[in-house]
């Protein structure tokens, strides 16, 4: 008859407790990367409350049939691609916001309708903001969003990543749209532009200029530190008057 040893049960009790712990802390790992790559990865779409892998089909997109989400983060309805494709854009180093101002009258949204309000450089952070429509809940909440940028020294290119879910967000909305980029070697040339690419995929100017290595918004109104002259930013123009 064998006896029973206390102590070896307790050390082979214990290294099960320990083989199960370590399998466990795996398992819940993977699931935590996959589910964090679904969610940022570029081989997906958001749309509504849902994250779609590349090919898989989007349940009335924009209420069209037979979409499919891209490998490139957009969503391709039939034979038309459908909004931006999000290839070259990139959110490194970007602080980006946006805020709620106030429900419209109008009942349609227009992707043209875009209000810059301010770009500026300095100390190595490129800001720029503006105004647009969008689709916002009827209690006033705006919908989530994502901002991507390209930049070149001929241009910066902007673009927003929104929650376009018709079920939920139904009533006609203003609001604002921040991009913070901190990068010193930030280099624009004096014909250097700024657009908005809207999610139909159409390129906006929001009317910066750039002037003596300064960065000013469209309508910005500012004195010229050569001379006497006051100068105004208009459409990505500058024109300025001597005040001698």
């Amino acid at each position: 008859m064998v006896e029973y040893d206390p102590i070896m049960g307790k050390i082979k009790q214990r290294n099960w407790l320990i083989i199960i712990t370590i399998f466990l802390v795996i398992v819940s790992g993977a699931g935590l990367f996959v589910s964090i790559r679904q969610k940022l990865s570029f081989n997906s779409c958001a749309y509504g409350e849902n994250v779609y892998r590349s090919g898989e089909q989007v349940p009335e997109f924009n209420g069209e049939q037979e979409c499919t989400c891209n490998s490139d983060g957009s969503i391709k309805c039939g034979t038309e691609s459908n909004g931006v494709v999000y290839t070259g854009y990139s959110s490194s180093n970007l602080k980006f916001s946006y805020s709620y101002i106030n429900l419209l009258e109008s009942s349609t949204i227009l992707n043209s309708d875009i209000t810059p309000l301010d770009a500026s450089y300095s100390n190595g952070v490129l800001k720029v903001s503006f105004e647009r429509d969008v689709l916002c809940t009827p209690d006033e909440i705006a919908p989530a969003q994502s901002g991507f940028y390209q930049l070149s020294s001929a241009a910066l290119r902007l673009t927003i990543m929104t929650n376009v879910d018709t079920a939920k967000y139904t009533a006609p909305c203003k609001i604002s749209n921040s991009f913070e980029i901190s990068d010193p070697n930030i280099s624009f040339g004096e014909d250097s532009q700024i657009y908005y690419e809207s999610e139909s995929g159409e390129f906006l100017s929001l009317g910066a200029c750039m002037y003596k290595g300064v960065l000013h918004g469209d309508q910005d109104v500012f004195k010229d530190k050569d001379t006497s002259s006051v100068c105004l930013c208009n459409t990505g123009n500058v024109t300025c008057k001597d005040l001698q």
